[in-house]
């Protein structure tokens, strides 16, 4: 089942790190992917595919850690990303990411999604100088 997840979030991680603007020396933009991903993922592996969180988890973490992120912070990220998600009082940065993520699972275009991860990378970035 997850080969079948990973088909649909492919294309969205291939935009992402096919991009002139994709460094993944960038922590900050690593983040905002993983926690995008794993909103667009969650939703995509529990509403199309009926899968196991477990199983979600474990794809995403595999898809960052391919890229060239460290398992144990790939895993790491990708549990911060469903604690979030799962409380709904969360009004976290993180948790905001995670609903960008989520909201595009029906979408067939994605690059509204792409561009929102390097927007959002850039607007967490001005914020924190």
């Amino acid at each position: 089942m997850s080969e079948r997840l990973e088909e649909k979030t492919n294309p969205l991680m291939e935009a992402v790190t096919s991009d002139a603007r994709w460094e993944l020396e960038d922590e900050l933009l690593v983040q905002v992917l993983g926690f995008t991903l794993y909103g667009y993922a969650f939703g995509v592996g529990r509403v199309i595919f009926l899968m196991d969180v477990e199983d979600i988890n474990a794809s995403v973490a595999g898809q960052l850690a391919a890229l060239g992120v460290g398992p144990k912070y790939a895993q790491g990220l990708v549990e911060a990303a469903f604690e979030c998600f799962m409380n709904e009082e969360d009004q976290s940065v993180h948790s905001q990411l995670v609903n960008i993520g989520h909201s595009h699972i029906a979408s067939e275009d994605l690059s509204e999604c792409v561009e929102s991860i390097f927007k959002n990378t850039e607007t967490l970035r001005e914020h924190m100088e």
